[in-house]
């Protein structure tokens, strides 16, 4: 008779260890969804009554704090129903943080992130004071006023940079060197003429009765370009390169030597004859 009550309870124990084997995670959820306060709610969300619904959830999870039924339903009463996507991201994030490999894990990490971007199309920042809507628009005005200063100072640039390529191209073009020697000299023996200076060196016999013709008209005589520089007036490129005042004054009709701007292009024209000095 002994041997086979051992056997018995064998058989019972053997059984009990399989069924609370089997219980921690299906039998936890099914208790869940057994509490008397998410029953309820339950009702009241097939109802149609989310309000009332989302107060029976937060029942059962003051009882239960662990419930992750109870958040999920909270969460998607909260993102489809109430659109109060702050709440539904709550409770769908502990949700997971409680059940990470329940069966509907991966439409939960969905829903949070449409959760996400609904939230941040539909912030709003609340309506503006006056004080705040006036500076706005004097904002607006200020970048307007910038933006036509810009293209004005942009067209200035523009110009600008088209009146340094042709002074650079007449500064380049001055510097070209000019061969002199192929012209002849006038004779020494020439008699003086009316407009016309006899250019006579010291030091320099052979040089002697060079003749400048100073009235020569400036549209048949060859120009070289200057380029204005700091304290340049006709008088010193006069000097420098040896030809008359008049001559350049002539060359350069209407320009005011005593106002001549750095980087103004001047006619000078080349001397008929030069002295050796």
């Amino acid at each position: 008779m002994k041997r086979p009550c051992c056997w018995l309870v064998a058989c019972v124990l053997a059984i009990s260890a399989a069924c609370t084997g089997c219980k921690p995670m299906s039998g936890a959820r099914l208790d869940e969804e057994r509490e008397a306060y998410y029953l309820d709610a339950k009702e009241k969300l097939f109802a149609g009554d989310f309000q009332e619904a989302v107060e029976g959830f937060e029942r059962a999870l003051e009882v239960n704090p662990k419930n992750a039924a109870a958040h999920l339903e909270l969460g998607l009463i909260y993102y489809e129903h109430l659109q109060n996507y702050v709440s539904a991201i709550y409770h769908f994030k502990k949700m997971l943080d409680l059940r990470p490999d329940h069966m509907m894990a991966g439409q939960i990490r969905d829903h949070v992130k449409r959760c996400e971007m609904d939230f941040a199309s539909s912030a709003n920042l609340g309506p503006l004071n006056q004080n705040t809507e006036t500076r706005m628009k004097k904002l607006v005005q200020l970048k307007d006023s910038l933006t036509s200063k810009v293209k004005t100072l942009e067209g200035q640039l523009s110009q600008m940079r088209e009146v340094l390529s042709v002074q650079r191209d007449a500064l380049i073009k001055s510097r070209i060197p000019v061969d002199d020697s192929s012209r002849p000299d006038p004779p020494s023996t020439s008699p003086e003429l009316p407009g016309v200076r006899l250019e006579a060196s010291a030091g320099s016999p052979r040089n002697a009765g060079h003749l400048v013709n100073e009235t020569a008209s400036p549209s048949s005589r060859r120009v070289r370009k200057h380029v204005v520089r700091s304290n340049d007036n006709f008088y010193a490129l006069s000097r420098h390169y040896g030809v008359g005042l008049k001559v350049i004054e002539a060359a350069n009709p209407g320009v005011n030597s005593r106002k001549l701007s750095i980087g103004q292009v001047i006619n000078v024209p080349y001397p008929t004859a030069t002295a050796s000095r």
